[in-house]
């Protein structure tokens, strides 16, 4: 009797094992080869970064930081330059969630150019070797002043402010979207909103909310509003895309109601031109303009910002000239 227990309690170990084998196994294939397939959005929480805030693309690092050492760079389009450490990452995004969400038609314009409008690039590339920000990109409070008023729902954990919220990392994401939208995109174990390929994996599953197809211009101008309820945003997100993609720019929108700049009188952003290393007195050509969370520009009809290789603002859209992020 003993005898067959302990031959039956064998064979369920060889099973067991066997199984937790399979289990392993597949996990490593999977993350070696296809990443997991990445949860369908949430509709219902998509509002949690759909409201008017600043944005304005900061020009370099921050006050006080040390010079950034030479970053690499990629020409995806004839004129247009990358870091090359964020081109991979929105090409990572592109081709996860082409996997994962065919049907939304992602592409890596549409995320560099909201990389662009929202932080040059992540500074112009000043990140670390898994594509951590080096310096916190953190964006002015959203204390009500001019924009949206968003208490603290993260306890300061993301953005070091206790009292209000504020736009975190590369692509700005609010502490509340990124609780509910936040995706591992570099395989690492943990999402985080500084860090480049989370930033921009997270930021494409936002923009495919809704079974949106972004090839269709009327989808795609619903999902950048959807990131920033401004017209003016989405003209100088869909200007840089237009540039990234080496299309002419698109029409631009009037805001109803223009809303006021957080912080003082901007000073104009130079032109950005169609030539990698633009003048910064260039004239602002058709297809050059952009932003980042700093605040819009009162006159989208009047565009300025430089091109994608400068750590600053887009083509023909309205520019937010001054700088959002502290």
């Amino acid at each position: 009797m003993a005898a067959a227990l302990q031959h039956a309690t064998r064979g369920f170990m060889v099973v067991a094992v066997a199984a937790t084998v399979v289990t392993v196994g597949a996990g490593i294939r999977e993350a070696g080869q296809s990443p997991t397939p990445l949860p369908a959005p949430q509709v219902a929480t998509e509002q949690t970064q759909a409201l008017t805030r600043p944005f304005g693309t900061p020009s370099g690092p921050p006050p006080g930081a040390p010079p950034p050492a030479e970053v690499a760079r990629t020409e995806p389009r004839s004129g247009v330059s990358l870091p090359t450490k964020v081109f991979e990452a929105y090409r990572n995004a592109e081709a996860r969630l082409g996997r994962a969400l065919p049907g939304c038609r992602l592409s890596w314009p549409v995320l560099a150019a909201i990389g662009q409008v929202e932080s040059a690039q992540a500074r112009g590339g000043a990140l670390t070797a898994d594509g951590t920000t080096m310096n916190p990109i953190i964006g002015p409070a959203l204390n009500g002043e001019g924009f949206a008023a968003v208490p603290d729902t993260d306890q300061g954990r993301l953005d070091g402010d206790t009292r209000w919220d504020r736009a975190v990392g590369p692509m700005q994401f609010i502490p509340s979207t990124w609780a509910a939208w936040g995706t591992d995109g570099n395989d690492d174990g943990t999402a985080g909103p500084h860090n480049m390929y989370d930033a921009a994996l997270t930021a494409g599953r936002y923009l495919c909310a809704g079974d949106r197809d972004l090839t269709d211009p009327s989808a795609l101008r619903e999902a950048i509003l959807s990131y920033n309820r401004s017209n003016t945003y989405a003209d100088t997100v869909l200007g840089w895309i237009a540039r990234f993609s080496g299309q002419p720019a698109p029409g631009l929108a009037q805001d109803p109601t223009p809303s006021p700049s957080p912080s003082p009188t901007p000073s104009p952003s130079p032109t950005p031109s169609p030539s990698a290393t633009p003048s910064p007195s260039a004239t602002p050509s058709p297809s050059d303009t952009a932003p980042a969370p700093g605040g819009p520009s009162p006159d989208p009809s009047s565009p300025s910002g430089p091109p994608p290789s400068q750590d600053s603002p887009p083509p023909e859209a309205g520019s937010a000239s001054e700088s959002a992020t502290e």
